[in-house]
């Protein structure tokens, strides 16, 4: 079964039904959520995504949408040791380095996301929602 860490656009898209994005980033998660794969997120994600759902549909929506993420994926751990390794990573954006960490610390397969080259030339590697879909189809 595969390990995917999936980016924090990808929740959103589903989320805050971001089209054209919705489909495909409903597709991943429900291929998760049929237990066809297994998906991880960073305990910074978790922040990131409950920011921009409260301000668009409030507090409680966003709790609530945090707490149902968390039973559908696991969370990784965003420590000292893990923000020491993101500055050493390459990568130009920081949050990206420390997303890459985290998706290496849970040996995942692939960071699903649709910023590709945010990760590029790091070891975990990158697709998009749809380029995964299309790889078990």
């Amino acid at each position: 079964m595969d390990k995917l860490f999936i980016d924090v656009n990808i929740v959103l898209d589903v989320a805050l039904a971001r089209t054209p994005h919705f489909i495909a980033a409903q597709k991943l998660l429900s291929h998760i959520e049929k237990g066809k794969a297994q998906g991880y997120i960073s305990a910074l994600s978790c922040a990131i995504i409950y920011y921009f759902i409260e301000k668009e549909l409030g507090h409680k929506k966003a709790l609530e949408y945090i707490a149902d993420l968390m039973e559908l994926l696991h969370v990784v751990e965003v420590n000292h040791k893990v923000l020491e390794q993101s500055l050493k990573t390459g990568l130009i954006d920081f949050e990206d380095s420390i997303q890459a960490i985290c998706a290496q610390n849970c040996a995942a397969k692939h960071i699903i996301t649709r910023d590709k080259r945010g990760y590029r030339d790091f070891a975990v590697d990158s697709l998009t929602p749809a380029e995964y879909i299309a790889s078990f189809l």
